[in-house]
Formats: structure tokens, C-alpha cells, sequence
């Protein structure tokens, strides 16, 4: 496309309003620019919706400077394509990698100013939804200095830690070098155990054994960049991230840069000196940790070793300084989960927002349209949006833009599928087995106790203590309890014919639902340390087909028929809500909005209490939906037949790339 625009300002004021880019690779996909989000040295992120015949979806695209590309074109050409390049590499699987973001697609715009043509590449990447916290780790890390006065606790740096070492471990058997990893170059979404990071901006990515880049150009961020890019010296390797990746632990666990330095020169200069800064002179180390000074001084000494002047001399893998300083972190079963000083704090923000979240501001989106082939039985959720289900003939992907089906599966039948962390999905198949799929390899992690049963639902986790219901056709549903590794002695449902729904109330007690043999509703909490059930209220519904949870408030929610059931700390209410519609999903958001949904119509409620009300209805969504994944300002709905909507509220772009 052509547009008119004034090079000095704001390019994407010049693409607003005009025709929309256009795919270089389908030319049934246009982009409509909508405002800028950032800026960096060579390109602008921008938001944009990418607009194709099966949905539309959110997007950011990086759109070079033209000032740039007036003054070197060739090298704003090597830029685009080596992040095209490594983007490319790293996402060829499916699921793929949660810890990269993921290249959609790429184009040109093109811009006339006084008479002269300016071609500007532009690529398209996933848009990443930060919620509460911010979109990129430097913001989360402020966010918590603000708000709890202390930097990242350890256990949650331990989980981010394992992502970044995971993603750099990926980008280097690709045989790429990122070169300028910092903290917002990391792109975050989710909260507490279902928090994700995602490197980004490889713009000045190579790959390896490259001689030359960029000829007498240092790029980098400094105290962040490594000596050896200063330099301009050959030794660049995978060592080069490692000294920005041991950097930015430091900055996660105190908020501040481990090199405060202004000039890539004068980061250089403090690398060659012997000392470095401690952990446990920074006032916002976290409390957890500065209680434990030999810890502070293991992590201190590997950082040191991680950042050696010399690449030579420093540690030479991001999975050997993940080894080295995981242990160090860790304080047992169930990292990741957010502070108390977390939860208190994202919680606070209910208050603020309760006004933007009234039901008439959400804006609704069909990323997909319903009425597909496919027939989804259980999905699975990322924090991202993204998703992973079980059809009626295989597993297929939601990457946030399409479908992609994984055939043939990994292992079939597939009973249930669930999310075990980032990246790993539980896959139930026949003989009571468990299966973890990472990347697109499933092997087996578990096998229940008693192998002619099925697995169909799962909650909790599996290194601490996990709840999951097994199902055979002679006998009624029994709860079996995982705990430290063994198997507790297992619970028969005596009273149900069926329990679809299960999740985790709080640290003890699980939410359990369905139909009983009377063909009535269900609902129990179950406190498997204890082995026992108590009753729940009950509703005149035929089953209570799902339920869902937010642990950390102690809440959670069942829905079925025209019915929903709300459990808290010390209540238990039922009601009846809506216009005739059986629902058949929920969710619990992480400042406590409730959701539910049927066939073409969805409800909400600010939660404790506050009002159900209609947010959403389209009778032409025939297909029920099957599940809901909600954060603060942003659900996404999957119908029976693989249809896609997506809520925003207006105030919810929280994301960039």
C-alpha cells in the first residue's frame, strides 16, 4: 500500500485511516493500524487487528523507522529479516514454543513524503495481554516495587527463571544469538502458577558463526549488553546471552540493574571489574530471600560467574546457570504461586476497576467464526490465550489466530486434557495413564492405581498435591488424591453418576460437581487429606456441568442448567440467572469476576455477591461453549464446533511486542 505522511512524525499517524497493509502471504489477510504502543531505535510497535475471512484478532506489528530505512536501508533489510528468520525457526512446531513470541506474517507499507517513496518492512507478531501486572517483566517488576515495596519473591523469579532459560535454550539450538535480552524485551501474561514469559525483539538476533552483523555498529542495551559486543569481537555466542540473562535475575529479585551503567562503554568497564553488586544490599530484596544470606550468597557468586568479562570465563549455557541458581530459590513443592503481598496488591486493583468493568463496556470479537468441522471435547488453556483441545478425532492448537490440528496425536484415545504448566499439557488416555505432551512429544508420567479407569478430570498439581476423578462404566466415579508423590487411597462417589467438574477451592478443599444417579445435581467440596466429602446446596438443575476457581480468594463458582452455585470462604448461594439458557461453562477472573456461558450468551458478575447481568448474546452461535479462559480485562470462549470469541474491555491493552 501507499500512504502520504510526514517522516518526522509518528508513522503510523500517516497509516491510520488509509487502506490496511496487506499479507506479503495471503491476500485475503489486511491489517487496520489502530494506535502505536512503542517505540524502540529502528522500528515502532503497533496495534493492529488482522482482519481475514474465518475471524479477526489482535496483533502487533513492528513497523520500521522511516528515518531508518532513509539512512541504511540494507541494514534496516537485515534487521527484518533475521527477526523474520529466527522468529520462523523457533515457531515451526506445533504446540510451539510459549516462550518465544510468534511470528504471523509479514508485508510492506509504503510511505511518500516530498515526492519520495519509502518502503517500510513490517512483521506480525502475537499480541501478548499483561493484565494487572504490565506486559513486559520491567513493568511487572515495578508494579511490585510499587505496590508490595519489594522486588519478586523468590519462588515466583524461580518460575519465571525456568521460561527464559527454557526460551534461550531453544534460540541457541536454533543457532540463534539474541544479543540484546533485557527485561522489556521479555513479554509477560498470566498470574501467580499460570504467569508466562516470552522473549521478544529479535531485531538484532544473528546467527551463528556470522562474522559480520552490522559492520562498526554496537547494538545492545546497556547493563545488559556483554563486553564481547562492545568489542566487536568474534567470541558472540550463546555465553553473550547468558551474561544478559544472569543480569536480569539480579534486576527480577531486586528491581534494580546489576550494572548501572548509562553507556555500553561504561558497561564494559564494569564488567572487567572484580566486583560485582550484592543482593543483599538492595533494600527491595525480598523478605524471603534476605532471610536466607546463603542463598544471597550462592546466587551472588553465580551471577559473578555468569558475568565474567572474559565470555571465555563466564558460565557458557543458560540451562547450566538455571541449575546453578534454581536450587538457591525454590523452597519446595508449588513454586511459582504469588505471594500473599501479590495477591493482596492485584486484588486491590478490583476497586479501581470495577467501573471499567461494568458489563456494557466490554467489546466483543468473533476470532473465529462458529460452525467448523471440528467437535472440541476438553480444552486446556495458556495464559496467552492460546489453547489446546481434544476434538472428536485428534488434538488441535488455538496459537490465538488459528486452528491447526496435531495429527496424528500423540496418543489416542484422549480422554481429558488439562494444563500442567507452561508448555505441558496432561493428556489422559486408556488405562487410567497420564501422559505430559511438551513441544509435540508426549511420554508418560503417570498411571492411576486402578488401570481400568479413565482419567476425565484433574486439578491441582502434580509435584505437591492433585485431585482427579476416575471413571469406569460398572462402577461410580471415584476421587483419587496425589500427594507427595503417592497415591492416596481413593474416594467412591457413591451418589453421582458422572462429575465433569472439578477445581480447586483453596489449599485443602476441592470443588466437586455433576449428575447424580437420581438424576439431579451434585455438589460436594472434597478435603482429600482428610478423605471427605461435605454437601453443597444443590440447585433444581438436571447436573452441575462445570465449575471453576480462584483459589488464592478462596472462591469458586459451579454452573448447570439454569443454575449457578457460588462457594466462598464461609458461604455457599445458589441461584438461578438468565433467560432460559443451560449453561455449560464458567470461570473465575483474577480479580474475582465470575462468567458463565451457554448457547449464544454469556453473563457476568463482579463476583461476592454483585449482580449477574448479560454481556453478550448472538443467537446465530448455536454450538454451546465448552470453556472460558478470563483475565482482568480480557475472556476468550470456545464453542463445540471450534468457534473463538473474545471480550476486551477498552482500558485492556495492556500488551506489545
Amino acid at each position: 500500500m501507499s500512504v502520504s505522511g510526514d517522516l518526522s512524525r509518528d508513522v503510523t499517524r500517516a497509516l491510520i485511516g488509509d487502506a490496511p497493509l496487506v499479507s506479503d502471504h495471503r491476500s485475503d489477510v489486511s491489517y487496520r493500524v489502530e494506535r502505536t504502543i512503542g517505540r524502540g531505535g529502528f522500528a515502532y510497535a503497533v496495534l493492529a487487528q488482522r482482519v481475514a475471512p474465518e475471524g479477526s484478532i489482535p496483533v502487533v506489528l513492528k513497523i520500521m523507522r522511516p528515518e531508518t530505512v532513509v539512512m541504511d536501508a540494507d541494514m534496516v533489510t537485515r534487521l527484518f529479516k533475521k527477526e523474520v528468520v529466527a522468529l520462523g525457526r523457533l515457531n515451526e512446531r506445533v504446540p510451539p514454543t510459549p516462550f518465544v513470541v510468534r511470528l504471523l506474517d509479514t508485508g510492506v507499507a509504503t510511505v511518500r513524503d516530498q515526492g519520495r517513496s519509502v518502503e517500510l518492512p513490517w512483521l506480525a507478531i502475537e499480541y501478548v495481554h499483561g493484565g494487572v501486572e504490565g506486559e513486559t517483566l520491567s513493568k511487572r517488576v515495578r508494579y511490585s516495587l510499587k505496590n508490595t515495596r519489594f522486588a519478586l519473591d523468590p519462588e515466583r523469579v524461580a518460575h519465571l527463571l525456568r521460561q527464559l532459560v527454557a526460551a534461550l535454550s531453544e534460540i541457541h539450538a536454533a543457532e540463534i544469538i539474541h544479543r540484546d535480552l533485557k527485561p522489556s524485551n521479555v513479554l509477560c501474561c498470566g498470574f501467580g502458577s499460570s504467569e508466562i514469559a516470552k522473549v521478544s525483539d529479535f531485531g538484532i538476533a544473528r546467527p551463528t558463526g556470522m562474522a559480520s552483523t552490522f559492520g562498526d555498529i554496537t547494538l545492545g542495551s546497556p547493563g545488559y549488553i556483554a563486553p564481547e559486543q562492545v568489542h566487536l569481537r568474534a567470541e558472540v555466542g550463546p555465553a553473550t546471552d547468558v551474561f544478559s540473562l544472569a543480569s536480569i535475575v539480579f534486576f527480577m529479585l531486586t528491581g534494580e540493574k546489576y550494572f548501572d551503567v548509562k553507556s555500553a562503554l561504561d558497561g564494559v568497564m564494569a564488567a572487567m571489574q572484580p566486583e560485582r553488586r550484592a543482593l543483599h544490599t538492595v533494600l527491595t530484596l525480598s523478605p524471603e530471600l534476605r532471610e536466607r544470606p546463603e542463598a544471597c550468597q550462592a546466587i551472588d557468586a553465580v551471577l559473578a560467574r555468569a558475568t565474567a568479562a572474559d565470555p571465555r570465563h563466564r558460565i557458557q549455557s543458560a540451562s547450566e546457570l538455571g541449575a546453578l541458581i534454581l536450587p538457591w530459590l525454590a523452597s519446595g513443592p508449588g513454586s511459582g504461586k504469588p505471594s500473599q503481598r501479590l495477591v493482596t496488591s492485584v486484588l486491590s486493583a478490583r476497586t479501581e476497576r470495577a467501573a471499567a468493568r461494568e458489563p456494557g463496556a466490554w467489546s466483543w470479537t468473533a476470532r473465529q467464526n462458529p460452525g467448523g468441522g471440528r467437535v472440541i471435547v476438553d480444552v486446556a488453556w495458556e495464559s496467552d490465550g492460546h489453547c489446546l483441545a481434544a476434538t472428536a478425532q485428534s488434538l488441535a492448537f488455538w496459537d490465538g489466530g488459528s486452528w491447526t490440528d496435531i495429527t496424528p496425536p500423540p496418543l489416542w484415545p484422549i480422554h481429558m486434557v488439562r494444563r500442567l504448566g507452561a508448555g505441558r499439557f496432561l493428556l489422559s488416555g486408556d488405562g487410567g495413564r497420564l501422559h505430559a505432551l511438551v513441544a509435540d512429544e508426549a511420554s508418560e508420567v503417570l498411571v492411576c492405581p486402578e488401570d481400568q479407569r479413565a482419567i476425565s478430570a484433574f486439578s491441582g498439581d502434580l509435584d505437591d498435591l492433585a485431585v482427579m476423578v476416575g471413571v469406569r462404566p460398572d462402577a461410580p466415579p471415584s476421587l483419587f488424591t496425589y500427594c507427595g508423590r503417592h497415591w492416596l487411597r481413593p474416594l467412591p462417589v457413591e451418589a453421582a453418576a458422572s462429575v465433569p467438574g472439578l477445581a480447586r477451592l483453596d489449599r485443602e478443599r476441592w470443588l466437586v460437581t455433576g449428575r447424580t444417579r437420581t438424576g439431579s445435581a451434585f455438589a460436594a467440596t472434597f478435603h482429600p487429606l482428610e478423605w471427605r466429602m461435605e454437601p453443597v446446596a444443590s440447585p433444581n438443575a438436571p447436573a452441575l456441568v462445570c465449575c471453576a476457581s480462584q483459589p488464592e480468594r478462596g472462591i469458586a463458582i459451579a454452573a448447570g442448567g439454569r443454575y449457578v452455585v457460588r462457594v466462598g470462604p464461609n458461604t455457599k448461594a445458589e441461584l438461578e440467572i438468565g433467560n432460559g439458557t443451560h449453561w455449560s461453562a464458567c470461570a473465575v477472573d483474577v480479580l474475582g469476576g465470575e462468567w458463565v456461558a451457554g448457547a449464544g450468551c454469556i453473563w457476568f458478575s463482579a463476583g461476592d455477591g454483585a449482580p449477574w447481568h448479560q454481556v453478550w448474546s448472538d443467537a446465530a452461535w448455536a454450538a454451546p461453549f465448552v470453556s472460558i479462559h478470563a483475565d482482568a480485562d480480557r475472556v476468550v470462549l470456545v464453542t463445540a464446533d471450534g468457534g473463538v470469541l473474545e471480550g476486551r474491555l477498552p482500558t485492556g491493552f495492556g500488551g506489545a511486542a
